[in-house]
């Protein structure tokens, strides 16, 4: 889905940012990353997934993966939820999916060093 024609509307903060994300390089992207993508010719998925991280004292955090394509690249892009993020999703059409628990994206798990100790 094509949605840079509504790029200007989005946040105006966001548009003096560019900043490239890179799967290998960090677990989570911000909505500057999601926008720099955009601005770039990325095309976003009409699917948007997301998970909910709870912490103590019943806060949570929310993450979006965004499915994006680019001619014959494609990649999924976990960004943090935030106002800019928030509203995007509010303005695009996209289907809001939860992530089961059991059926969560691959996540890399820490290593435990005293296992077998």
């Amino acid at each position: 889905m094509k949605i840079d024609d509504n790029l200007t509307n989005l946040h105006y903060a966001y548009m003096d940012m560019v900043r490239h994300w890179h799967p290998g390089s960090e677990p989570y992207a911000g909505g500057d990353a999601l926008f720099t993508a955009l601005e770039n010719g990325w095309d976003v998925s009409t699917t948007v997934r997301y998970e909910e991280y709870w912490h103590t004292g019943m806060r949570f955090v929310l993450v979006y993966y965004f499915e994006l394509t680019r001619g014959d690249e494609r990649m999924v892009m976990p960004v943090i939820r935030n106002p800019y993020v928030n509203r995007l999703v509010r303005e695009m059409p996209a289907e809001l999916v939860p992530i089961e628990a059991n059926a969560a994206l691959p996540r890399k798990r820490p290593t435990n060093s005293t296992a077998g100790s």
